[in-house]
Formats: structure tokens, sequence, C-alpha cells
């Protein structure tokens, strides 16, 4: 397992950080999504083997967020 951090702008409010822990957990690999608001950040524990960075960064964009 491994752990990434996602500096995320826009995120106004804890329903922003549902929204983004959501389409993370909904990856295949990611074991664990931990959004906070207030800090504009995202702890993230994932299968390298089964999802990249990449892939997430797309997953928080596709929910309406932007990643720093």
């Amino acid at each position: 397992m491994s752990k990434t951090k996602f500096q995320i702008k826009d995120m106004h409010c804890a329903g922003c950080a549902m929204t983004i822990e959501g389409a993370l957990e909904d990856l295949p690999g990611v074991t664990a999504a931990n959004a906070n608001y207030a800090k504009q950040i995202a702890d993230v524990e994932y299968d390298e083997s089964k999802v990249t960075e990449q892939q997430m960064i797309a997953a928080i964009q596709q929910a309406g967020y932007s990643v720093a």
C-alpha cells in the first residue's frame, strides 16, 4: 500500500470533502480517502498496482475540483 496527499482547491464545506472522498473511493485500488476542506487536502491510501496518481487526480477533477 502507498499513501499520497493532494492539495485541492475549491473545497468550501464538508460536503465538498465528502464528494472528493466518494470519487476517490470509487476507484479500484483506493482503500481509504480522507479529505479535509479546512486544510484543502486529501490523504489517500491506495494500491499502486491498481490505480495511479494521475487516475486519482482525474477523478478529483471530474468531481469538479482542482488539484494544485
